[in-house]
């Protein structure tokens, strides 16, 4: 029988404002398909690679572009599908809240947008392998975890803060994502509409026009993913979508299949889709 070990831990606040979980996944089962597509997501994160120092996904036509990190990577927020590996022995990570990783590292979240860029690229090579090879040596899951974390705090070049209009727009959209107008949150911040879009794509990593559409996609996916069948156009216009061939177009943009095509696709683990061969 596969042994699977997946373990999560979601800090005390205030850094629960920022990081979602820190999470680990070991395992010695060997799927039957080679790679997964992640889709469209607005939380940046870090993943490690904790058998080897290389990191690698895919991209391009038929994901037949392949890169390389060593192994701490930092994944920005992506508005496209991309592949992994379906194989992953051993790794860990940190999923950061929406524009969570702002206080952690210098770059604005655009610079992440749709990419992974090393650690050493921020930290430098020898500190960024010296908390790799910290991370593989240390036992236990919990103890990684606060590895990483004192990591991150020691690091970090800003107060774990949001700016006010990037604070509260986060709130707002989440509370009442079909009615939230990017125009309404800048004026309730004093700001013009452009100063408004810039300081939140700094921080967050997309506008808030592509937030919010994310997070409407992210929404629906919540509604479908263990129904046996789906009746797509009343949930459409539940989620706010004009009519079905805007929910398709969302879809091929986010996910990189049609509804039908994800359908059939789903595996046990919410944000990965199995490719075919």
């Amino acid at each position: 029988m596969a042994v699977v070990i997946y373990e999560t831990w979601t800090p005390p606040a205030p850094l629960d404002r920022f990081i979602q979980n820190f999470w680990y996944w070991e395992t010695d089962d060997a799927p039957s398909y080679a790679k997964d597509t992640i889709m469209a997501s607005a939380h940046m994160g870090i993943l490690i690679n904790l058998r080897e120092d290389r990191l690698r996904w895919y991209g391009g036509e038929g994901f037949r572009i392949k890169n390389k990190l060593r192994g701490i990577a930092l994944c920005g927020t992506h508005a496209r599908n991309f592949a992994i590996d379906a194989l992953q022995p051993r790794m860990m990570g940190v999923r950061f809240q929406p524009g969570g990783a702002w206080p952690f590292f210098g770059p604005t979240g655009m610079d992440f947008f749709n990419n992974h860029l090393s650690l050493d690229d921020f930290w430098g090579n020898n500190r960024a392998h010296s908390l790799h090879m910290q991370l593989v040596e240390t036992k236990g899951v919990m103890p990684k975890f606060r590895v990483l974390l004192k990591a991150l705090l020691d690091h970090a070049p800003r107060p774990l803060e949001h700016s006010a209009a990037v604070s509260m727009a986060l709130e707002r959209f989440d509370r009442a994502p079909l009615s939230s107008r990017v125009k309404r949150a800048a004026d309730d911040a004093d700001l013009s509409q452009k100063k408004f879009i810039r300081h939140f794509t700094q921080e967050v990593g997309f506008t808030p026009k592509l937030y919010l559409r994310v997070k409407r996609f992210h929404r629906l996916l919540d509604r479908v993913w263990t129904l046996p069948a789906v009746d797509w156009a009343p949930l459409a216009a539940e989620h706010g979508y004009y009519d079905q061939p805007h929910l398709i177009r969302d879809f091929r943009e986010f996910c990189g299949f049609t509804p039908t095509q994800y359908l059939a696709l789903r595996g046990p683990y919410q944000q990965h889709l199995p490719l075919p061969e």
